[in-house]
């Protein structure tokens, strides 16, 4: 796996509608990664919530 630590994009865009284009489609996208970091964190939440609630069953002293 690759960690980007920072990243610096420059685009020399002229003005008017390539700079609103360019606004445009970042937000798009920027917001789609935002929101699949968000669903990854949950789904990463849900499953250390489930094993945790499995490995109570195994304690010394637990009924098993």
């Amino acid at each position: 796996m690759v960690t980007i630590q920072h990243l610096e994009v420059q685009f020399d865009v002229e003005g008017g509608e390539e700079e609103q284009l360019f606004v445009t489609l970042f937000n798009k996208y920027i917001e789609e990664w935002s929101r699949r970091q968000e669903a990854q964190r949950r789904v990463r939440d849900t499953m250390t919530r489930t094993r945790d609630l499995g490995d109570r069953d195994h304690e010394p002293g637990r009924g098993r």
